[in-house]
C-alpha cells in the first residue's frame, strides 16, 4: 500500500515538473549545451542597461564561476559562442493551446559583442 501512495506521488512528481514552464536560465542552459561544439558550457544571463557588457566580456569575466561548477575543469578563458533572447510572457501549454505559439526565442547570427538590450543569455564556454 505504502509503496502504491510513494509511486503515485513520484509520478505527480515528474509530470507537474514536464508539465511547468521552465524557466529562462532553464531554457538557455539547454540552448547552450545543445548547440555546443563540446566541452564545458553555461548560459550566462545579459543585463539589458545603458553600459551593458558584451557577451564577450560576460564570458571572459565569469570563467572562474564556471570552472567552479565544473570542478575546475576546462579552460582557464571564457569565450562567446553564442547569444539568444529569450523572450518572456511564456504560456503553459494546454489541450486548448495546440498549433499556437507559446513562446519565443531569437537566436543571434553574431551576437557576441552586441553591447545593446538583445541578447538576454550568452552561451559561453570553459
Amino acid at each position: 500500500m505504502a509503496t502504491s501512495i510513494a509511486v503515485k506521488i513520484f509520478t505527480f512528481s515528474v509530470l507537474l515538473a514536464i508539465t511547468t514552464a521552465l524557466t529562462d536560465d532553464e531554457l538557455a542552459q539547454a540552448a547552450c549545451a545543445a548547440i555546443a561544439p563540446s566541452g564545458f558550457v553555461s548560459a550566462i544571463r545579459k543585463p539589458c542597461n545603458r553600459i551593458s557588457p558584451t557577451c564577450n566580456t560576460l564570458c571572459r569575466d565569469a570563467v572562474c564561476s564556471m570552472r567552479k561548477l565544473y570542478g575546475n575543469q576546462g579552460s582557464t578563458s571564457g569565450t562567446c559562442f553564442q547569444t539568444f533572447h529569450i523572450y518572456g510572457g511564456r504560456i503553459p501549454l494546454k489541450n486548448s493551446g495546440m498549433g499556437k505559439a507559446r513562446m519565443a526565442v531569437h537566436k543571434y547570427s553574431n551576437g557576441c559583442g552586441n553591447t545593446n538590450c538583445g541578447p538576454n543569455f550568452c552561451c559561453c564556454k570553459a
